[in-house]
């Protein structure tokens, strides 16, 4: 198996990027010859998996798209059902808690809800506007406060609730090799279960980046943390 697996076939090369707010895309190219074809449609769900030295993050996911470019299968993923784009219809609330907005918005678009700490704030009057589901979840957490957040999850449920980081547990282990300060970027070798919300030398987490191809590499975006 190589480092990164979609649907249970191997990946050639590709960027799979996991953003603090919003929902994880995986764009690849399968190690397929071109009179073959993969088990997968667009639209269906798949196990993405990424592995290496014994350092295994699962992910489900769903396929979005999928064809053949010059030869090569190229398939493109994101986290949950990918039905954070489904537009909704309008809907008014009164007295509600935030938990009772944010899963009826999940539920309506076809994704599972999480409900993390600290949505059972009440929301006195609340009129949800004909948007995307994405579009719901982001006025809700601006709403809320800079604490807050919302992402899909590895096991493809849609959470939002109060922040909590914790410390990389692994952080000994990364070689800390390449740097940009101007952009508050490092770059580590591949660093499979690195999540967005983990903490790294006192700083948050906001953006991971898998790189597979000739040289397997996980770019990471901080941010600033005070507890």
């Amino acid at each position: 198996m190589g480092v990164m697996t979609v649907g249970g076939l191997d990946v050639v090369s590709g960027i799979f990027t996991v953003p603090r707010l919003g929902v994880p895309t995986a764009i690849v190219r399968l190690a397929l010859a071109p009179d073959e074809a993969p088990r997968f449609s667009a639209g269906d769900p798949v196990s993405v998996v990424l592995e290496l030295d014994g350092v295994q993050s699962r992910w489900a996911m769903t396929c979005v798209r999928l064809g053949q470019d010059a030869g090569a299968w190229r398939v493109l993923v994101v986290g949950g059902a990918g039905r954070t784009a489904h537009v909704l219809e309008p809907k008014y609330y009164q007295q509600a808690p935030v938990a009772l907005v944010f899963s009826d918005a999940c539920r309506e678009a076809g994704e599972t809800p999480n409900v993390g700490d600290g949505l059972d704030v009440q929301l006195m009057r609340w009129v949800r506007p004909r948007v995307p589901c994405w579009e719901t979840l982001e006025s809700l957490r601006k709403w809320l406060g800079a604490r807050y957040a919302w992402r899909v999850l590895p096991g493809g449920q849609l959470w939002m609730g109060l922040e909590k980081p914790t410390s990389y547990p692994r952080e000994d282990d990364l070689d800390w090799s390449e740097d940009d300060p101007a952009t508050v970027r490092v770059e580590f070798r591949l660093a499979p279960d690195l999540l967005p919300g983990h903490l790294l030398a006192g700083s948050l987490v906001e953006e991971v980046r898998h790189v597979v191809g000739p040289r397997p590499r996980t770019e990471v975006v901080l941010g600033p943390w005070s507890g």
